[in-house]
């Protein structure tokens, strides 16, 4: 698979961004303290009809960032936009797990012309569902972090629950960068920044019709906590919640499921939008 790489300055960072296949333009926007190659077999399947396009955020590996400027969902969103203006004039689809399913949500209400359809995996959304305890668990996550970020993101995990067998074969790519740094920069900026995100339903529901917003969740943990925002934000928007094979981090752990999943979903709201238009 053929990479092309680049970078595009915005306010307070440097974003590096890659692209691979061609076709119409699809966006990934990586959770965790994933870089732009985290999710390189997923994207490998997608790139046979797309031109996937996928970037590390601010402050990650190759991205380097100030942290004079503050990193909120929004900023993050206007970063995502920034790229998609660099490599295409079209709308894009849009494919986010994680904080990057928050931060393609907050792209879709302030730039709702840059996407066509979004894929919104698992949000972490405490404005759809507030969970006090999980909350709890979070507080401890932060305080474990100023002394230890391997033992925050350890807790972190295990406030999840178990992980989904992956498929075989199935593999992240190694890190480009030094993880201790990501995870650093991570809870200093990102974590924060996701704890206090705003958006609800509500905010989602004034996206234009023109913008197919598509929530799923993981078949295989079915009581994760994002998955029931996922849930709750697909009940909100009167859609169906769409089930994708795996768990929180599936186009990871199960990419070419996942990539047959998205492939097929996006074809059947290209028939549903066509039905509608007539």
């Amino acid at each position: 698979m053929q990479l092309h790489q680049g970078t595009v300055a915005v306010a307070g960072a440097t974003l590096h961004y890659e692209t691979c296949g061609q076709g119409p333009p699809l966006l990934l926007i990586q959770g965790g303290i994933s870089e732009a190659g985290a999710t390189r077999q997923f994207a490998g399947e997608l790139a046979r009809r797309h031109q996937v396009i996928s970037y590390d955020r601010r402050g990650l590996s190759r991205s380097p960032a100030s942290s004079e400027v503050p990193v909120s969902m929004r900023r993050h969103a206007d970063d995502a936009s920034a790229v998609l203006a660099e490599l295409t004039a079209r709308p894009a689809v849009v494919i986010g797990a994680s904080i990057g399913a928050l931060i393609g949500l907050h792209l879709a209400v302030d730039h709702p012309g840059q996407v066509d359809t979004l894929i919104a995996h698992e949000p972490p959304m405490t404005a759809v569902v507030a969970d006090a305890e999980r909350e709890a668990g979070l507080d401890a996550v932060a305080e474990l972090a100023r002394s230890d970020v391997f033992a925050a993101i350890g807790h972190m995990a295990s406030l999840a629950g178990p992980q989904p067998t992956p498929q075989d074969g199935a593999r992240p790519e190694e890190p480009v960068g030094d993880v201790r740094e990501h995870l650093t920069w991570f809870f200093a900026h990102d974590f924060p920044a996701v704890r206090s995100a705003a958006l609800d339903a509500d905010a989602v529901r004034t996206v234009p019709e023109t913008t197919r917003i598509v929530p799923t969740g993981g078949a295989d943990n079915p009581h994760r906590w994002e998955r029931r925002c996922a849930a709750e934000l697909a009940t909100a928007l009167d859609r169906d919640l769409v089930e994708l094979s795996g768990g929180h981090n599936g186009f990871v752990s199960h990419p070419w499921a996942t990539a047959a999943e998205v492939t097929r979903l996006l074809r059947e709201d290209r028939r549903s939008t066509s039905a509608d238009a007539e």
